[in-house]
């Protein structure tokens, strides 16, 4: 469903109009608040997890001498333009390492980035002068900056993954990201808003207990998989 859809299903689900709205933009009233609802929803839905769906690849081309970058730097992979919409850096996994190569020589001499903690990475090279070379430690500052030491002595490609922002649907025909499986819990939980609102048990009551079920749904598909621990010696 379009952000159009979902708010003439949230209407039809809690009957606050008898028809429409034909339009999200510039309403009014009832419409007004009802759009508002489904677009608080769907900002709330995301920011509960961080969700696959959210997760995305970026490539990042290093400049000689440049050891700290901000998240407009990066390149979405997806899309193939800057990260404009970012939440937070994925590089902490060790079954999914940020990668490496030189420029000039290309993705068959890639390697893998080493994660290490801020305060470790401050003691390695944020102290004294530093020599610059082929980065082999990434990290995120406290600014949530790309941190890589040492300080690249030439062009290099990192690549990794973020976790986008969320997404604040606007226009009529706009798309939430999220599986289309499930878009029903935007409404769900746009109900809540509404039943709490208007005192209406029964829209409150509907929505709780269908929105459970999707939810779980979502999040057995879309949370990350619990990994057995490796053995203890």
């Amino acid at each position: 469903m379009n952000f159009l859809q979902l708010v003439q299903r949230f209407r039809q689900e809690t009957n606050y109009a008898n028809t429409g709205p034909t339009t999200v933009v510039n309403q009014v009233g009832d419409h007004s608040r009802a759009i508002d609802w489904v677009i608080d929803a769907y900002r709330e839905l995301q920011n509960r997890e961080f969700w696959r769906w959210m997760r995305k690849s970026f490539t990042l081309t290093t400049s000689q001498g440049v050891d700290t970058y901000d998240y407009t730097s990066c390149i979405d992979t997806p899309t193939g333009v800057a990260i404009s919409r970012f939440k937070a850096w994925c590089l902490n996994n060790r079954y999914n390492r940020p990668k490496c190569y030189l420029n000039s020589t290309g993705v068959s001499a890639e390697y893998y980035l080493t994660y290490t903690s801020w305060d470790s990475f401050s003691q390695m090279y944020k102290i004294g002068t530093q020599n610059q070379g082929q980065p082999a430690f990434i990290t995120v500052d406290p600014g949530d900056n790309i941190v890589v030491g040492p300080s690249p002595d030439d062009a290099y490609v990192i690549t990794g993954e973020y976790q986008r922002g969320a997404q604040v649907l606007s226009d009529n025909t706009e798309e939430p990201d999220m599986p289309v499986d499930y878009h029903m819990l935007i409404v769900y939980l746009a109900m809540e808003d509404a039943g709490y609102f208007d005192s209406a048990d029964e829209v409150l009551l509907r929505s709780q207990r269908k929105g459970r079920r999707i939810l779980r749904q979502l999040e057995g598909t879309q949370l990350p998989k619990l990994r057995k621990a490796g053995p203890l010696a």
